[in-house]
């Protein structure tokens, strides 16, 4: 009867598992793929991946072009849009994008920290006017690295935790500048603990400079608020003023309001 019991429940989880291994098969670097490439990146059977397909297309999660092709559909976009509001990070970062925007006239990004895999993904952009395209969209996902984004939020864990993460991080080679021993990152975390911010000039892209704030839900880093802008426009000493505003704005958003006085 165990048997029995548990079959429909392996095989429910599998399909899950299955149809969700469609719709991570496409990425920013695959945004599109035939149904034979769809099965292969997701290691099914053409016939398997086929179905789960026509499924996930009925309910708006995927799209068929006209020539074929699979992309992702606007249902995901929906429920984006939710996780993006619904998050602690979320709550305590809002308002926060768009004053900083408004004042500084540069991108705004902010970064959630997936601590599973190490990876960051952006869940919320703001910007006044023009910005470099070079900079990530939001749902771009990355891992845990070199740049001030990365280096905010290992900064923002116990020292030991740091140590021992880091030497366990890809740090590519972006620019010839990008921070890759793992002892130069761990000195530079150091000093951003110290200050409270993360600064990078040119490190992750070139002709990019950013600074970013590490945000706490719970007493642990969930993410990060940077902003970043050219590199001509953005001097250490406006970095170190745009992280005081940043600090200023975080600190403002994560305290209660008053209770109200009474009589009022």
């Amino acid at each position: 009867m165990a048997h029995h019991d548990n079959g429909p429940r392996r095989r429910g989880v599998q399909s899950v598992d299955r149809a969700l291994d469609i719709l991570s098969a496409l990425s920013a670097a695959y945004p599109r793929l035939q149904l034979s490439e769809l099965a292969e990146v997701a290691g099914l059977p053409k016939t398997s991946a086929h179905r789960i397909a026509v499924t996930l297309v009925g309910r708006g999660f995927l799209r068929q072009e006209e020539d074929g092709a699979y992309v992702l559909g606007t249902r995901l976009l929906e429920l984006g849009s939710l996780v993006s509001t619904t998050t602690a990070l979320a709550h305590l970062t809002q308002g926060v994008a768009e004053e900083l925007a408004r004042a500084t006239g540069e991108t705004v990004l902010i970064a959630e920290v997936d601590w599973r895999d190490r990876s960051l993904i952006i869940t919320g952009r703001r910007e006044v006017g023009h910005a470099p395209d070079a900079l990530s969209s939001i749902g771009q996902r990355s891992v845990l690295a070199n740049g001030c984004i990365s280096g905010a939020i290992l900064s923002a864990l116990p020292p030991d935790e740091a140590r021992r993460i880091v030497p366990q991080l890809r740090l590519a080679r972006r620019t010839p500048l990008s921070i890759t021993d793992p002892g130069a990152l761990l000195q530079e975390i150091e000093a951003s603990r110290s200050r409270g911010f993360a600064i990078e000039i040119d490190q992750f892209i070139e002709g990019i400079a950013g600074v970013a704030v590490p945000v706490l839900v719970a007493g642990r880093p969930a993410g990060a608020v940077a902003v970043c802008g050219p590199t001509v426009r953005m001097p250490r000493r406006r970095l170190e003023s745009i992280a005081a505003l940043t600090q200023e704005l975080r600190g403002r958003a994560a305290r209660p309001p008053a209770p109200p006085r009474a009589g009022t």
